[in-house]
């Protein structure tokens, strides 16, 4: 399972670790919580908010992986 957040950093062509500098957070840390490893804090999770323009409900939102 991923989220909707992924998909939204890739389309705007954002990296992993451009979204971890902005929210201040390790790459690792920001693709754990694409794919549902790990759930942000309440802080980081209005961070995400403010950075993609979304809210939590938009972002979290569970997609189908493409090969799946």
């Amino acid at each position: 399972m991923i989220l909707q957040m992924r998909q939204e950093r890739i389309e705007r062509g954002w990296t992993l670790d451009y979204v971890a500098k902005n929210v201040g957070l390790t790459k690792v840390s920001i693709h754990d919580i694409e794919i549902c490893r790990r759930k942000p804090s309440y802080e980081v999770l209005v961070k995400l908010e403010d950075l993609f323009g979304k809210t939590h409900r938009e972002l979290f939102a569970e997609v189908k992986e493409p090969n799946g």
